[in-house]
């Protein structure tokens, strides 16, 4: 249970300024939506997003930016449960050989099913996840299937629009990699100020419990804020955040957390 403490726990310390900021992406980052309005049919909803980040104050040339493309979609909705595809591919950049300079891609795909509670939605879900050097060495393929549970809910508090998560994922099989349970937790609140501007605030905690034998390490944890402001269009969204990031095993191969300021802009639509 201690990863699924952790990570429930991180984003209220955020909160009180008392914790590492951070948002994994490969463990935690973009998910699936957990929630999503009843409509019965095939490919009822979708959902693209698209997000560039610099990332300041890490000193290292190889993390300059980091960039997010994906589409989450529902292949079927039966009113009392939906099933959905998410894909997510996010590269790093650097300036460390030239001026833009790509050094890995991580591809994160997961299948769900949601079960429509009487108060929000409890979710099964297949998590894959590998990582690729783009124009380096590239001496492995660490990669890694699980297999979890998730719960989501949104509710409306005054003018507030909120969204909670939480989800825990098991170790299927892994290749190079030591982690063998994942806990995620997350926290949105959308305030509007007017009919197309609202405030948008973002908490993220992640753990890990790890393989101990393989690296030495018992377990891992992250989780990021962000704050900033939401742009509503006639197709969709764009956010303008700053925040800040405790990053856990940013590079390939190299296992240790790192930490830095985000400035980010995002695009979605649905």
């Amino acid at each position: 249970m201690r990863p699924a403490v952790v990570a429930l726990l991180l984003p209220l310390s955020l909160l009180a300024g008392t914790a590492s900021e951070a948002d994994a992406q490969v463990i935690g980052g973009p998910r699936p939506a957990q929630t999503a309005d009843r409509a019965l049919g095939f490919l009822t909803r979708y959902h693209v997003h698209t997000q560039g980040a610099s990332l300041r104050g890490t000193g290292e040339a190889q993390f300059g930016w980091d960039s997010d493309v994906g589409v989450d979609m529902d292949v079927f909705d039966l009113l009392l449960a939906r099933g959905s595809v998410f894909f997510n591919l996010e590269t790093g950049v650097g300036d460390e050989r030239r001026a833009i300079d790509p050094t890995q891609t991580n591809y994160t795909m997961d299948l769900s099913v949601f079960a429509r509670l009487p108060r929000g939605e409890l979710g099964v879900t297949f998590h894959h996840v590998s990582r690729h050097r783009a124009d380096r060495e590239h001496p492995g393929a660490p990669s890694w299937n699980m297999l979890g549970l998730s719960y989501g809910d949104r509710l409306q508090l005054g003018t507030f629009d909120i969204e909670i998560m939480g989800r825990w994922l098991g170790t299927v099989t892994s290749s190079e990699v030591d982690y063998g349970q994942e806990a995620n937790a997350s926290l949105r609140v959308l305030r509007p100020l007017t009919e197309r501007i609202s405030v948008v605030g973002e908490l993220d905690g992640s753990a890990a419990v790890t393989d101990e034998s393989m690296f030495g390490r018992e377990y891992l944890y992250g989780g990021s804020v962000h704050l900033g402001l939401r742009f509503r269009g006639a197709a969709g969204a764009g956010e303008i955040l700053v925040g800040r990031e405790r990053r856990i095993d940013p590079d390939i191969f190299v296992l240790r957390p790192i930490r830095w300021t985000r400035l980010v802009f995002r695009f979605v639509v649905d």
